[in-house]
């Protein structure tokens, strides 16, 4: 019944909006239980002129979340939708997050990991090329394992996204995000760095089994650890490097380490 999507509905918007990721996953897996009656109450929470607006508190996170629950669901939906949304007037926000979910729509990915992993890239991302040279490299690190992840999306660097990639767990993807200007000299060198670590500690969560958005600190920790593992064999020079002036560097190069609560989503 509509009745009960639109009740799970609520409470997926409702645990979003108090950031308590059991509320969130547990209503998610109870609307994609029943994707037919779902699919209608979401299209109809979308065509609403709140998009139009400044978006007071979690609103932002509602329309990204309510079109990545479509596209999971029904496809050519999305896409109806997605055409629906493009010339109608949307507060900037919203533009940029129907912009970024309508390169779902693509034919072609910028590039495949381990030949089955799509990796679709944001138009506004600095030096695209790079980043798939990076990915290619890294998704090739001896004992990585890619073979629970589904996609990959690199996305820039905007806070008001950044929850994207929290909740993409629930897709088995990945969301990175990438500066919009190529950096240079050393800072370039600690972004790819950290970037490369970022990588290792997503996979890492997916290898792991773990199914809570990347918010327990203890899934938090046991990804860093797969992360730390990864880089100790692409990396094996600089990790003994690290592990000699662990507290110096501890600030530079915070996923490193178990305390770490960095939880920001990027990539090369």
């Amino acid at each position: 019944m509509q009745q009960n999507a639109e009740r799970f509905l609520n409470k997926l918007l409702r645990g979003i909006s108090t950031d308590h990721i059991e509320t969130v996953r547990d209503a998610w897996r109870a609307l994609l239980s029943d994707q037919e009656e779902a699919v209608p109450v979401i299209k109809k929470k979308l065509n609403s002129n709140a998009w139009k607006n400044n978006p007071p508190g979690p609103l932002p996170k509602y329309f990204g979340i309510l079109l990545a629950l479509l596209s999971e669901m029904d496809g050519d939906a999305f896409r109806q939708e997605v055409m629906r949304l493009g010339p109608i007037k949307l507060y900037p926000v919203h533009r940029r997050t129907l912009n970024l979910l309508a390169k779902r729509l693509e034919d072609a990915p910028s590039t495949y990991l381990a030949e089955t992993v799509p990796v679709f890239i944001a138009d506004d991302v600095a030096n695209s090329r790079r980043v798939i040279r990076n990915l290619q490299r890294w998704s090739k690190t001896k004992g990585l394992s890619l073979k629970d992840v589904t996609r990959i999306d690199v996305i820039a660097e905007r806070p008001e996204l950044d929850y994207l990639g929290r909740y993409n767990l629930f897709f088995s993807g990945i969301v990175l995000t990438q500066p919009t200007i190529q950096l240079k000299g050393l800072i370039s060198w600690i972004e790819t760095l950290n970037n490369e670590v970022t990588f290792y500690h997503e996979v890492g969560h997916h290898v792991l089994g773990h199914s809570e958005g990347g918010q327990v600190a203890e899934q938090e920790e046991e990804a860093n650890a797969y992360a730390r593992s990864m880089i100790r064999v692409s990396r094996p020079v600089f990790f003994f490097v690290v592990d000699v002036f662990k507290k110096p560097l501890k600030l530079v190069l915070k996923p490193l380490f178990p305390q770490s609560k960095r939880n920001s989503k990027r990539a090369t």
